[in-house]
This record gives structure tokens, C-alpha cells and sequence, in this order.
């Protein structure tokens, strides 16, 4: 493989004797046959690699201790050199829905190697959606024997209007199954970022827990794409449940950040809602917009108190999110620069450019996507994200530091199976690697060792788009 870019230095004199050697269980963990020492003084994630008879991997953290390992491995390297390579950005991310489609244990941990092959280290999970819960919950059984199932999905696009194709489509993991895809990614440098999207987003919920809801409706989980207007009702009882299970959820994933959501939440069931409109009376709310940052308010310190960082979609600035959600800016590039202006941590990942869903070119023969032929004009290539700036010129000099990265988006409702993951990611995943991590140059040199790197993913039968 020939990517990502790696910065290489004339051979500098290290004296190795006055290091301490890494834990030898590093070496075991990432099957590295060369010695592994510390220093503190690098960044966060960095190695020095030292190139010769007797090669010598320097580190300040694991997650260096791996990235050195994958460079010596997979790529052609000068001899009487030193590699020095560290990321610029701490958030290199990657979102997964699971909700739409289920991906099994074995798939997701397949996708954990491919990642962390492309030095990206968050791997955000999309636990629950209105066609979908995924997670099994002791207390609250029904999530997973009702909510986890749906009776089939859309035929071709939704807009078609085609119906449903029949087909029973669900799954989800146990305790002991998110354990191990978290032990698997923890041994390939990636944290999971789990979400639990609440308080809309809840069809499969009250599908299983009618009671949670505003209307009281016997409903199935839904069998639509898009947005469904049943939301969890303002009431204790709701809320208890939401912070139940994300509390269920977060001490499976101790030491990652959590995300709750927080975006695309209807308020039409709440407009209607005597319950509703007696809360906001109650709590001097503004507007119906205005209940969602109850739950926004009462999850974001609940998981604070249990150490978590929390993240949200863009939408809850609207309702006066504190100041320590992090913001996953997805809207557009505007909705990054309100952020970082209001002070708020920021992840980038406008849907223009870092939404791997999107189609990957106007032509026809493109497969059904959330854009696709449907809108032709509307498409991602792998140019795009290469040329994408994740500072942006937009961003004050003063408001950079609240930039913590950037990731991209994989949304599965026209995405049914591994194959077609793999066609919707690389090779646009690569180069969204390359920028994230901080080697983003000429984009004709880019492309030459992209082509040389997708050799490497055909020899792997991956599905890859190819790129002319």
C-alpha cells in the first residue's frame, strides 16, 4: 500500500538506551517483531520509526505503537531513515448506522481493521432509529424482541413510493458482544462512540413500549425511510427510560465518548399533546422545539457524572446545549462556523462532503443512494473529500482550537449488505484519511498512490468503486 503519506527525515542519532521499553504486551497485541520504546515527549499518536538493519519503533502512546507498525508493514520505505508521523487532528472519525441495517459482530470488527488501516480512530455506531433498535437491554426486554425486528424495508427508494418488499430485516448485540467489539477495537487503536438517539428517532421504541409515547398507538417499527413524527412524550416517565438505557449502554463503553443524538426530532405529536404543552407551561418553555433539550439537558449530565464526554448533532445549539456537548456539525459548513463561534467543541462533518452516502457521481448506473439519479446534481466524489478543508477559511485563527476533527458519515438506508458498504466508502475513505490525518497536498500525487492502494484492496476482494 502506498497511503497515507508518511513525513520522512534524513537518519538522526537516538539514543535508544535512554528510552524505556514499551509494555511488551503492545508487541504482543499488535504482533510487532521489532522493539517498541516510550517517549513522552511526542504527540499524542505519533512515532518515530527508525528505518534500518535494526529497526526501532519510538512512541509516546499505543495508538503510535500501532500506526508505526501498520507503516513499516504495508509500505515501501528508504533505508537510513527516520519516520516522524503524527496526526493533526485528535477526532479522525467514522459513522456507522446499524439501525437501518444490521451489520453482524463479525462485520463490524472487519470494518474496525479497515479504519484503523487508515489511521482513523473513532468508530461513532448508530445503536437505535425508528426501523431498528440494536441493542439488548436487560430491564427493558421488548427493545430487542419487538423493537430490533422490522417487517420489511422500502422497495427501491423511498420516493418511488413502491411499498415494502416483505422481507423481515433486524438483529442486535448482547452486552458480551459490544464487549468484544470494543476489546477488538481498543487493539486497533479505535474507540467506539456509541449512540443512542433520543428523544425522536423512536419508532422501534414505542413500537415495543407503546406507553413511552404520546399517543398510546399500538405501531410497528417502521417500514419507511425518513423521518417518523412518533417522539418519546416530555414526561418523567420517558425520561427515565432514556437515561436508563444510555446509562445501560455507556457503562458498557467506560472511557468513550457518548453521543445522544439530538438531531431531526418531529414536534407535530407534541403540538397535539396536552402533557406536552402542560410541560412547557410548567418549565416556561418558548416553543415545542424547546422539550427536546429536556432530555438534551438530563442526558448530557447524566453521562457527564459517569465520565463520558457527550456529542450531539448540530440541531441542539438550537435549544441552548451546555457548553461541554461536543457538536458533530453536520447540516453544512455554516453550522461549523456557528459552533466553534459559540465556543462550542466541534467535530466536522458537513453532509456536502462527508456524507458517504451521498451518491459518487451523477451517472446513472450509480446504485440507488439517498441522492443517486433521483438528484443528479447532488454527489460526492473522491476528489471532493480529498479537496476538502476541514479548517476552513471561514474559521477564525482564535476559534481553531475548538476544532477537535472531522469524520464522515455512512448512513445504511440504501446500503443492505457488506459488499455494497464497501463500494459506498473506498476509495472515498481514503482520502478523507489522508486530510484527517493531516498529509493533505497535491492531489495528483494523491491519486498515484491511491491507485497503487486499491491494488491492495482488489487482492483483498474488496468491493471498492473503481476510479477512473
Amino acid at each position: 500500500m502506498s497511503i497515507p503519506q508518511v513525513k520522512v527525515q534524513k537518519q538522526i542519532q537516538i539514543d535508544l538506551n535512554e528510552l524505556q521499553l514499551a509494555p511488551k504486551n503492545w508487541s504482543e497485541e499488535i504482533a510487532c517483531d521489532i522493539k517498541i520504546y516510550l517517549n513522552s515527549q511526542l504527540p499524542a499518536e505519533g512515532y518515530q520509526l527508525i528505518i534500518s538493519d535494526s529497526p526501532a519503533l519510538i512512541v509516546s502512546d499505543y495508538a503510535g505503537a500501532y500506526y508505526g507498525w501498520i507503516t513499516l508493514k504495508n509500505f515501501q520505505l528508504p533505508k537510513d531513515v527516520v519516520i516522524f508521523d503524527y496526526p493533526e487532528f485528535s477526532w479522525r472519525g467514522v459513522h456507522l448506522d446499524v439501525a437501518r441495517h444490521f451489520f453482524t459482530v463479525t462485520e463490524v470488527k472487519k470494518f474496525i481493521e479497515l479504519i484503523s488501516m487508515h489511521k482513523l480512530n473513532k468508530l461513532h455506531l448508530h445503536l437505535n432509529d425508528d426501523q431498528g433498535w440494536r441493542v439488548e437491554i436487560p430491564d427493558w426486554p421488548l427493545l430487542t424482541k419487538i423493537g430490533a425486528w422490522r417487517a420489511g424495508s422500502p422497495i427501491g427508494h423511498e420516493i418511488d413510493n413502491l411499498g415494502s418488499d416483505g422481507i423481515p430485516h433486524g438483529g442486535f448485540y448482547s452486552k458480551a458482544q459490544l464487549l468484544e467489539i470494543a476489546d477488538h477495537a481498543r487493539k486497533h487503536a479505535v474507540t467506539i462512540v456509541p449512540e443512542i438517539d433520543l428523544p425522536g428517532h423512536a419508532q422501534a421504541v414505542l413500537a415495543a413500549y407503546p406507553d413511552l409515547g404520546n399517543t398510546n398507538e399500538d405501531i410497528k417499527v417502521w417500514e419507511h425511510w425518513g423521518i417518523s413524527e412518533y417522539v418519546l412524550s416530555p414526561t418523567q416517565k420517558s425520561l427515565e427510560f432514556a437515561k436508563s438505557v444510555i446509562s445501560y449502554v455507556a457503562d458498557i463503553f467506560p472511557n468513550s465518548p457518548f453521543h445522544i443524538g439530538g438531531d431531526e426530532c418531529p414536534t407535530t405529536q407534541w403540538e397535539v399533546s396536552e402533557i406536552a404543552k402542560n410541560v412547557m407551561q410548567e418549565k416556561s418553555l418558548k416553543n415545542f422545539q424547546e422539550l427536546q433539550s429536556i432530555f438534551t439537558e438530563a442526558l448530557t449530565k447524566s453521562l457527564i457524572a459517569k465520565g463520558h464526554k457527550v456529542l450531539a448533532w448540530d440541531e441542539v445549539m438550537e435549544s441552548g446545549a451546555a457548553k461541554d456537548v461536543v457538536i458533530v456539525a453536520w447540516r453544512d459548513y455554516e453550522k461549523v462556523v456557528e459552533a466553534v463561534n459559540s465556543n462550542y467543541q466541534t467535530i466536522v462533518a458537513p453532509m456536502q462532503r462527508l456524507y458517504f452516502d451521498w451518491a459518487q457521481s451523477p451517472e446513472e448506473n450509480e446504485p440507488i443512494s439517498q441522492t443517486s439519479r433521483y438528484q443528479p446534481t447532488i454527489y460526492t466524489t473522491w476528489e471532493d473529500v480529498y479537496n476538502f478543508e476541514i479548517v476552513g477559511k471561514e474559521i477564525a485563527k482564535n476559534k481553531k482550537e475548538f476544532i477537535l476533527g472531522s469524520q464522515v458519515q455512512l448512513w445504511t438506508e440504501y446500503i443492505k449488505n457488506w459488499d455494497q458498504l464497501m463500494y459506498m466508502a473506498i476509495p472515498r475513505l481514503c482520502a478523507f484519511s489522508e486530510i484527517v490525518w493531516g498529509n493533505q497536498k497535491d492531489i495528483s500525487s494523491f491519486k498515484n498512490r491511491l491507485i497503487e492502494h486499491l491494488k491492495q484492496h482488489q487482492s483483498d476482494k474488496v468491493s471498492y468503486r473503481k476510479i477512473s
